[in-house]
Parts: C-alpha cells; structure tokens; sequence
C-alpha cells in the first residue's frame, strides 16, 4: 500500500513512465545480492573474563565522570547561588548603612540643636546671675549709711516775667513793606 501512494505521488503527470519505474525496481532487487552473517565463535573464558573486568572498569570510570560532572554543574549553580545572595546582601547591608546614616545625620542636627539652645540658656542664666550680682552691689551700696550732708536754705521762687516782645523786620512780609510799614 505505502508503494501505491509512492507511485501515485510521484507520477502525478506522468502515468506511462511509472510502469517502467517498476520494472527497474524489480530487476535491482534481484540483482543485489543479500548478506549473511558468520557465526560469532565461541569465547573462552578467559577472554569473557576480561571483558566483564572492562565493562566494570568502564562503568566505574563513566559513573566517576558523571558524579564529577554533576558536582561541577552543582559548584556552578551554588556559586550562581552564592552571587545572587552576596548582591541581595550588598544591597541590603548598604540600604542599612544609608538608613543608618540618615538617622545619624538627624540625631546630630537634633544634638546640635539642643545644645545650640542649651548653651544659649546657659548664656541667658550666665546674663542674669551677673545682673543679679551687680544689682546686689548696688543695693548694698544704697544701704550703707550715707554720712549727713547739711542742708541747704531753700530761696523761695520767684516768678519769671516774660521778656518783652521785639517785633523783628521781615523783609518779605507784606506788612513790614518800607513804604506802608511800621518799620
């Protein structure tokens, strides 16, 4: 069946070319030749021997190249593994040190606040302990009996008089014009 779909996809055009196809087929068939094999001679025991010491070997080497190719591929997905959570740690570790970095920075600002307005109190006190001290001495100086003076008559008041008004020339003035005024 499978050489009639051959034949019939082959010779779509042509139908007269394909029996002649088929007839060289058969002749070709019939002219090569067919090939018998020997027959295997016995093997000792000795050799059957060896050859079982040879198979084992190669199976121990060929299990020693696999169980080394398998650690390989295993060193390199660890250290694929390795190098995926050294990054991850980097990252976090420096993603700590700027957090911790801010705080500090923050912290100190706060400090330096503080004790910008410490000292300014500090200053302010300093200010008020002195002023304190100064007004203490000056009380002390008030309280120190003073030694009497003696007293002065007093001359009664007398009343001022007013001096008399001197009108004064004023040459831009109307009223003072050479010609119609009291000057």
């Amino acid at each position: 069946m499978s050489d009639e779909l051959f034949e019939n996809d082959s010779n779509e055009g042509d139908k007269g070319d394909g029996v002649v196809m088929d007839v060289k087929e058969e002749n070709e068939e019939e002219i090569a030749p067919i090939k018998v094999k020997k027959p295997r001679k016995p093997l000792s025991e000795e050799r059957k021997a060896q050859l079982r010491e040879q198979l084992k070997r190669g199976r121990e080497t060929s299990l020693a190249k696999r169980t080394k190719g398998k650690q390989k591929k295993d060193l390199v997905k660890l250290k694929v593994e390795e190098s995926k959570i050294e990054k991850v740690y980097k990252e976090k570790v420096l993603n700590d040190q700027n957090k911790e970095q801010e705080l500090e920075e923050k912290l100190t600002k706060k400090i330096m606040a503080r004790m910008k307005k410490e000292a300014e109190e500090e200053r302010k006190n300093n200010e008020l302990i002195s002023l304190r001290a100064q007004v203490d001495e000056l009380k002390k100086e008030k309280e120190k009996p003073k030694p009497k003076l003696e007293t002065i008559k007093e001359e009664p008041i007398r009343p001022q008089t007013p001096a008399p008004i001197v009108p004064q020339y004023n040459k831009f003035s109307p009223s003072n014009h050479f010609m119609g005024g009291f000057y």
